[in-house]
């Protein structure tokens, strides 16, 4: 490809350049004192961290020096060359083309500098360089720092490119200039998702993370929560960054041990690519019924709120799987009645299961329309909600794996406690193999 052998001698020139400017000293060094947080004490499983910091000073080429010697460059043939055949190969702007370009150069200068530059690397950076022009997928390093869930095992892998592992000191050190503001000193994950992928673009929210954290949060009644994200592409163009999205209430959190090496990576496959999920953005459909029951779920396993409106929210969820759209009718007979014959399948008493779903709906209603809890004692509140939620998580995982629409699938449970052909269909349908985590 022309343009490939363009660049080639375009580094040829950067490389001679540089040489040249070093002999000149033209470009230089200077020392920079940076705080290192270190880490002196971590027992993860007694959440036992300690820190010690310390000034050390760097020698680092100056950066305004390393952008006067790009500049320099380009009025160079060589340069020009690689900004027309840009321009040109993909369409766009002169302008465009030298700000890509520029930002090849400072690369290539930057690796020189710091000795990282061999035939090998030079090559390495072309053809990053002309896939990233061709709109080609890059390489990501996503790192996510997790809330709710407790490592008893070293890793998990949950499919090709993409683990679960504790968190290890040299996550959690970092280096900050003395004039930085500190905000990541007492910031530590309970747990690491580690993400290693093709993706074209960064976009702002990443469907395939999106879909895995509703599938962790579904695989045991866990409030697992994202405290960072850390993206680092193997780009030229692109840029490395660090997001902290918005505080998740852990109210239950959840362990992850040896146990669950080969039941978690399977409910991962069977449940992610099922999730009912807007396809740019892998947030919960609001017009699925599937999708309203995981929202009402993440309502009332993470938001700030009294423990009557979680229960709510839980009441609202299984409403979305259970009721019909033309039901106006013995409303909280027919969810209890419906939940209760469901979970008898996970071995719950159909009894309690219908009593609970009954004072649930008791509370709900109060909310709905204002008035004060019918439930006195805050911890009789509590156990109600963690078996709503409960219910609600393991339904959830059943309707996403029925293949039957939702109607059907309610009938069918209806007609189940009349006729004994029906209860045996439903039978096959959740115990034929469902995955149903624990």
């Amino acid at each position: 490809m022309k343009l490939a052998i363009f660049l080639q001698d375009l580094v040829d020139l950067v490389t001679s350049t540089c040489d040249t400017w070093k002999k000149e000293e033209k470009i230089r060094k200077e020392k920079r004192d940076y705080i290192r947080y270190e880490v002196k004490e971590f027992e993860y499983e007694k959440k036992r961290f300690s820190w010690s910091h310390k000034v050390v000073t760097k020698e680092e080429w100056d950066s305004w020096d390393i952008y006067k010697l790009v500049d320099s460059l380009k009025n160079a043939p060589q340069f020009r060359k690689c900004v027309t055949a840009i321009s040109e190969i993909y369409g766009v702007s002169e302008d465009q083309a030298e700000s890509w370009l520029f930002q090849f150069v400072y690369k290539i200068v930057y690796e020189f500098l710091t000795d990282n530059l061999d035939s090998k690397a030079i090559t390495s950076l072309i053809v990053t360089f002309v896939n990233e022009l061709e709109g080609n997928p890059v390489e990501w390093n996503i790192t996510v720092w997790l809330s709710g869930v407790h490592m008893g095992t070293d890793q998990i892998e949950l499919e090709k490119g993409i683990l679960i592992r504790r968190p290890r000191p040299k996550d959690i050190e970092y280096e900050v200039s003395p004039l930085s503001i500190v905000s990541r000193l007492f910031v530590t994950p309970s747990a690491i998702l580690e993400i290693h992928k093709r993706i074209k673009f960064k976009p702002p929210i990443y469907p395939e993370l999106e879909k895995i954290l509703l599938s962790l949060r579904l695989y045991k009644l866990g409030s697992v929560g994202v405290k960072q994200i850390k993206w680092e592409p193997n780009s030229i163009l692109g840029r490395s960054s660090v997001s902290y999205p918005p505080h998740w209430t852990i109210t239950y959190k959840y362990s992850l041990t040896e146990d669950d090496k080969e039941s978690l990576p399977n409910f991962v496959k069977e449940i992610k690519d099922k999730l009912p999920v807007e396809e740019k953005t892998g947030r919960p459909l609001s017009s699925h019924p599937i999708g309203i029951a995981i929202l009402r779920y993440q309502d009332a396993i993470s938001k700030p709120e009294t423990i009557e409106n979680k229960i709510a929210y839980a009441i609202m969820g299984l409403e979305a799987l259970y009721l019909k759209a033309e039901e106006r009718q013995e409303l909280s007979h027919r969810l209890a009645q419906r939940v209760a014959k469901v979970m008898k399948f996970f071995d719950k008493q159909p009894i309690k299961v219908y009593n609970i779903i009954k004072d649930g709906y008791e509370i709900r209603s109060s909310f709905v329309h204002g008035s004060p809890s019918c439930i006195e004692e805050p911890r009789k509140a509590k156990e109600i909600l963690d078996k709503i939620v409960e219910y609600l998580r393991k339904s959830i995982i059943v309707f996403l794996q029925i293949p039957k629409e939702k109607e059907d699938f309610i009938s069918l449970i209806d007609n189940s406690m009349l006729e004994n052909r029906a209860n045996e269909k439903l039978q096959q349908l959740i115990g034929g193999g469902l995955i149903t985590s624990s």
